[in-house]
């Protein structure tokens, strides 16, 4: 887990200037055919981390209401109406992210040791510390690699890695 936790550390390092920009119009946008949404993207990391942080044992921190709408499963919506303001959503990104490092760092394991209760991911994840672990990075890489391609196709230019360690 130290090591998960260390690299969603670095990750989150590099999350700032993916985010930076990121409004209200974006929520809905689709710059291109099949590239989600930003608004869904930054809501389903929100509800995922929150998902990681209740398998740590907390209390969740995102509005249950936002399961239905980025849940792994569903689709971006194209109505900006359906998704709280982008500010939320940034908002809650940095408070679940910042506290399931936290959480993660403090499990009891023995907590992290039973079966991991999302069915479609036990396969690949037996434990939930191993799907906590893979929420903490490889999950978190993934979908910030796909804002940092919406970023590019919504024309709001390239980031270099040099933006991010500069944040």
């Amino acid at each position: 887990m130290k090591t998960s936790i260390a690299q969603s550390r670095y990750l989150l390092l590099l999350t700032e200037p993916i985010l930076s920009g990121l409004h209200d119009a974006h929520l809905a946008f689709e710059p291109e055919p099949g590239i989600k949404t930003a608004g869904w993207l930054v809501g389903h990391l929100a509800v995922s981390a929150d998902f990681a942080r209740h398998l740590c044992g907390q209390s969740a921190m995102c509005p249950a209401a936002w399961r239905s709408a980025f849940n792994p499963g569903t689709q971006p919506s194209h109505d900006s109406a359906q998704y709280p303001p982008m500010t939320q959503l940034c908002d809650a990104f940095w408070r679940v992210h910042n506290d399931l490092l936290v959480a993660a760092s403090n499990t009891d394991p023995a907590v992290l040791a039973v079966a991991n209760p999302y069915a479609p991911a036990r396969e690949a994840f037996p434990l939930a510390g191993d799907f906590v672990a893979y929420l903490l990075s490889s999950h978190l890489s993934y979908h910030l690699g796909q804002l940092v391609a919406w970023r590019a196709a919504a024309g709001m230019g390239r980031l270099r890695r040099s933006d991010a360690l500069a944040a």
